[in-house]
């Protein structure tokens, strides 16, 4: 009977065994690739360069975003603003009061590919600075990776293209 009962707990733990792999637990968080977030960033329009530009300009400044720079001749655009993540900016911390600071940064490329064809990458970071007593602090910097985010700002700039493509039809038609 003992030597009955060790051998069916001896093949209880040899099936466990052999079933365990199929029960680990697999992490979903993949962090995407170079190439990915690369493509999830760029987009290609078939519009004139200047207002694909103005476009991106518009986009970034109707999400509440302030332009810091611009260039048209290189194509970049550099916005930042408390948009993404709208923080509180006062934290109480142990033994005294911090503050924290919050910004957006957005900046975007365009690229002339040819007649009434360009190309756009735009891409967004997240910086927190905190401040504590006695000038100590902390700053941190997060790109935002979520593809779903750049799929939205790209569907506004497409409608700001839009815009600015029935304007233009409109004032050519007068």
């Amino acid at each position: 009977m003992v030597h009955m009962l060790k051998k069916c707990l001896a093949t209880l733990f040899l099936l466990v065994l052999c079933l365990m792999p199929g029960c680990v637990l697999v992490n979903e968080t993949r962090v995407p690739t170079s190439v990915e977030i690369q493509s999830m960033q760029t987009r290609e329009f078939d519009i004139s360069y200047k207002i694909a530009f103005a476009s991106v300009v518009d986009v970034f400044q109707d999400l509440g975003f302030v332009i810091q720079s611009s260039d048209f001749t290189t194509g970049l655009i550099i916005a930042k603003g408390n948009v993404i993540n709208k923080n509180p900016g006062v934290l109480a911390a142990v033994g005294g009061a911090c503050s924290k600071a919050v910004w957006d940064v957005g900046t975007a490329h365009l690229e002339e590919l040819g007649d009434e064809k360009v190309s756009i990458r735009i891409s967004f970071v997240t910086n927190t600075k905190v401040m504590f007593e006695y000038g100590a602090s902390n700053e941190s910097c997060k790109a935002i990776q979520d593809g779903t985010f750049y799929a939205k700002f790209f569907e506004k700039i497409d409608k700001s293209i839009f815009v600015r493509q029935n304007l233009k039809n409109r004032s050519n038609a007068n």
